[in-house]
């Protein structure tokens, strides 16, 4: 997957824990979008992506922090 630079640097210094949280979740959710093959779905994909890792305690916010430190 291709992402821009701000979020590769953060990749690079998350924590093996979260990048297997992220992993997982990502793993999921792009073989149900692929199974069904509906672009339509990733939208929604990434509003529940943004919640399941709210719910885990990485908000946008704390995004934003760690992408600040980086630059």
């Amino acid at each position: 997957m291709e992402v821009d630079d701000k979020v590769a640097k953060a990749w690079r210094t998350a924590s093996a824990k979260l990048k297997q949280e992220i992993g997982g979740l990502m793993n999921k959710q792009i073989a149900t979008i692929i199974d069904r093959k509906e672009e339509k779905d990733i939208i929604p994909f990434l509003k529940e992506l943004r919640q399941e890792m709210a719910e885990k305690g990485l908000t946008q916010e704390i995004l934003n922090d760690i992408l600040k430190d980086e630059l």
